[in-house]
């Protein structure tokens, strides 16, 4: 059993439904095992704040996400952090977040291993006062994410994502992107694909945008990535697949704590898969902020 007074937040809707599906198959596990705990179904954007905010208000002491990393980013930003701890069931489309902390992908063994578990120290971001857990995107990923959630757009998980890639590619425009790194490293590229401050490594589950991040470390990561011809943009995505990208010279990746970005123009921003304004945007590293039920490292 889960030593925690436990509230579980499911999003019906991640996972093309699949969260709903799979929690289906997890809560008789709960009920036979004796758990007490809470659940709560999400019903729009943004609801999973405003039910962890009861939760914590309720005396949850863990409060877990069934869906994908916009779940949990919701679900950070209604949590006590001096008080209560997340949990994590990855059920979404994307997920990138739980790769870095080694919690199974599986979803029972997610579940089952929290018995066993003890809650970890993280680092956890913030988006112009906002909180993220893995990673803000500017420019191409944030047009792609619009594209994915279009509802317009049938196609269902990672398909999307490929079709919206092979479309959106041939009309973006790259864009100037001028970084403050600690309030006195400059950093710029006049040629912008896309822009990345990364928490986490993994970016939509299985592509490793971010090798040398570290979700311990008290630093955040910024990568520039210059627009490149068809040709080279499918061979480093590739390369990412494989976590050699970096070496290619199109990547500028930067160390810090702060940052401040601007762009010239009205480039979008997507903060662990949800559209979030456009820039510009202040963004910093909360050390250590965030309690996670995770494996050890």
């Amino acid at each position: 059993m889960i030593p925690f007074k436990t509230a579980f937040i499911v999003n019906p809707t991640a996972g093309g439904g699949g969260a709903l599906r799979i929690w289906r198959r997890l809560e008789p596990l709960l009920r036979h095992s004796g758990q007490a705990y809470q659940v709560h179904y999400t019903r729009w954007r943004g609801d999973a704040t405003a039910i962890a905010e009861k939760a914590r208000a309720g005396g949850a002491e863990l409060i877990i996400g069934v869906g994908g990393d916009g779940t949990m980013l919701e679900v950070a930003n209604g949590l006590d952090l001096e008080k209560n701890i997340l949990g994590i069931i990855p059920a979404g489309t994307g997920n990138g977040f739980y790769r870095s902390l080694k919690i199974p992908r599986n979803c029972r063994k997610a579940l089952l291993g929290m018995a066993g578990w003890e809650p970890r120290r993280v680092d956890l971001a913030t988006f112009n006062g906002i909180r993220f857990l893995n990673i803000a995107g500017f420019g191409f990923d944030a047009v792609l994410t619009e594209y994915v959630k279009n509802e317009n757009q049938k196609l269902p998980g990672y398909s999307a994502y490929v079709a919206g890639f092979l479309k959106e590619l041939a009309t973006f425009k790259d864009f100037q992107t001028v970084a403050t790194v600690d309030q006195h490293n400059q950093v710029e590229e006049s040629n912008t694909f896309v822009a990345m401050v990364a928490n986490g490594c993994y970016y939509g589950g299985l592509l490793c945008v971010a090798p040398h991040a570290d979700i311990t470390d008290g630093e955040l990561n910024l990568l520039l990535v210059r627009r490149m011809n068809y040709l080279e943009t499918a061979v480093v995505a590739v390369r990412a697949f494989l976590k050699t990208h970096l070496s290619h010279s199109a990547f500028h990746t930067v160390p810090g704590r702060r940052f401040t970005i601007s762009a010239d123009g009205n480039i979008p921003v997507q903060i662990d898969g949800e559209l979030l304004g456009s820039l510009p945007a202040t963004v910093e590293v909360l050390p250590g902020a965030l309690q996670v039920l995770a494996p050890k490292m």
